[in-house]
């Protein structure tokens, strides 16, 4: 009987009605102070959500077992305000799920994003503003693309759905995939892997200047090259390059 109720109390904290427990850890709210550019410098797991706000919004959550205190620093130069978001390493138990806590960073829709991760994965909601990605080790996802993107990972996969606007992905060990909407109207896609494949997903009446090629693979693209239309460059070192068309995407 004693055995069964030390168990429970052990368990207890990790779970509430099946769920991993869910404490918050850290809540800020730093005023942009007229900046239009946001750079920020993270690791983890990070979402980036573009609202109408005025400020930045840091909220981390943790899955368990309880994170260490995050520290905050902030600073502003001319139009860019810079914020850095430290804490401990990631927790990989399988009992707390793949991050351990997530970042979640609310900002103002008009602002550009300059985002630099060191170690964990990105999930974007929605570009709504210029916006430049960049991880040392971890996946990009972007949801929903409505302005300029340019996103890179070391080691990682990105992937970008419903871009509208010019589409810059590279990936050093990964794959690329791009989505683009019917409405896209952009001058530029240019996609680049060392080692991995490289998706191009576009309505059947996408038209464009294509260049693309690899080095180790196949390349699989139904289009015809058009004169004085978009450009869209390709190029992988090892793996395969695919332009997929569909009538709606």
């Amino acid at each position: 009987m004693k055995r069964a109720f030390l168990l429970a109390a052990l368990i207890a904290p990790f779970f509430v009605a099946g769920l991993p427990a869910r404490a918050q850890v850290l809540d800020r709210d730093i005023p942009t102070a007229g900046a239009t550019t946001l750079r920020l410098n993270v690791s983890g797991s990070v979402r980036l959500i573009a609202a109408d706000v005025s400020s930045v919004k840091l909220h981390v959550v943790d899955y368990g077992p309880k994170t260490p205190t995050m520290h905050v620093t902030t600073s502003k130069t001319g139009s860019r305000l810079s914020v850095s978001v430290t804490g401990p390493s990631q927790n990989a138990l399988p009992f707390t799920g793949a991050s351990g806590y997530e970042l979640q960073i609310t900002y103002p829709s008009s602002i550009k994003i300059d985002l630099r991760e060191f170690a964990g994965p990105v999930h974007i909601d929605r570009v709504t503003a210029p916006m430049q990605i960049y991880n040392a080790e971890g996946s990009i996802l972007v949801d929903d693309a409505r302005s300029a993107l340019t996103a890179e990972s070391d080691r990682g996969d990105v992937t970008v759905s419903k871009a509208i606007g010019m589409v810059e992905l590279t990936c050093g060990n990964g794959n690329a995939n791009a989505t683009l909407a019917p409405n896209w109207s952009g001058n530029l896609v240019r996609m680049e892997s060392s080692q991995g494949n490289l998706t191009l997903n576009v309505p059947r009446t996408f038209r464009a200047r294509f260049d693309v090629s690899s080095a180790q693979g196949t390349v699989n693209n139904p289009l015809p090259t058009t004169p004085h239309a978009p450009l869209v460059f390709m190029l992988t070192e090892q793996g395969n390059v695919v332009v997929n068309t569909s009538g709606s995407l």
